[in-house]
């Protein structure tokens, strides 16, 4: 379970949160699994996700409305999510086919809250009289502009879409040393080529399609919204040891001691009786 900033993200295989350590959930390869994000805000938060650096919402944003919870179970295709998000091995094959990604195996998701709705003050000026005139009261109206975001919604959820592209520009100072070098002619750069890459990590693994399902969604519209935060998790499929993950491990999973033999939660990192490091 991740929390940050109102917003839950979780984890989910056959029906059971797992547990996460450390933005670390483990997983066994070829499992199904799914998302499930609660806003604990009151004001509606819109959510892009990323999975193993692909847009798994077909360019839509997943609105969630206050206090609320959202369970998303596979890939996005227009309104319909129609495959399961599954879990699998990245082996050498599938690494010379597809390529290798630098945020393979991380979930990435990034939400943003609505604007405050317009707000309307009243302030009431007294009375004063000038030359035979009496000035009236006066009203001002402080309120929060926003413009309206198009957006895809559905029965139970919402999906919403993207409001624009922000990009980055990065230049040079063009600022050079006494001796005439610039800055940055000492500094040695090296070309890494994809091709040339290794077989992957053992721990490695990618998310692809499932099993069909059909997952209906509409469309709504959202206000201006704040400033966007990340959330990231990684799967693995293998343990610390180097032992592959034949159960998820959920909230409710107990750890047995080495040395004492005691069951201890999952998210203990020693044992309560003796003090041991649970692996």
């Amino acid at each position: 379970m991740t929390y940050q900033n109102q917003l839950v993200v979780v984890v989910k295989c056959n029906g059971k949160i797992l547990r996460e350590d450390n933005g670390v959930v483990s997983l066994p390869f070829g499992s199904e699994y799914s998302l499930l994000l609660k806003n604990l805000n009151s004001r509606r938060a819109s959510i892009k996700i990323t999975i193993d650096g692909q847009d798994i919402l077909d360019n839509s944003s997943l609105v969630i409305e206050p206090n609320q919870e959202t369970e998303l179970q596979g890939f996005l295709t227009g309104m319909i999510a129609k495959n399961r998000f599954k879990f699998i091995q990245k082996t050498k094959e599938i690494q010379d086919h597809r390529g290798d990604k630098i945020d393979d195996g991380i979930i990435r998701i990034e939400f943003a809250f609505e604007k405050p709705s317009v707000i309307k003050r009243d302030v009431i000026v007294e009375h004063h009289h000038y030359n035979d005139f009496w000035h009236l009261p006066i009203y001002r109206y402080d309120y929060y502009e926003y413009r309206p975001i198009r957006s895809f919604y559905n029965s139970n959820e919402v999906i919403c879409s993207s409001a624009g592209e922000y990009t980055s520009k990065v230049s040079s100072s063009g600022e050079h040393s006494s001796n005439g070098k610039s800055p940055n002619d000492d500094i040695q750069v090296y070309n890494c080529s994809l091709d040339n890459l290794s077989t992957p990590q053992q721990d490695e693994g990618i998310t692809v399609k499932g099993n069909e399902i059909a997952q209906a969604f509409h469309s709504t519209y959202l206000r201006e919204l704040d400033p966007s935060e990340v959330i990231t998790i990684r799967l693995k499929g293998f343990k610390d040891d180097g032992k592959p993950v034949v159960e998820p491990k959920t909230t409710k999973t107990r750890i047995t001691c080495s040395t004492c033999g005691r069951r201890c939660r999952s998210n203990m990192k020693y044992c309560s009786n003796c003090g041991t490091f649970l692996e």
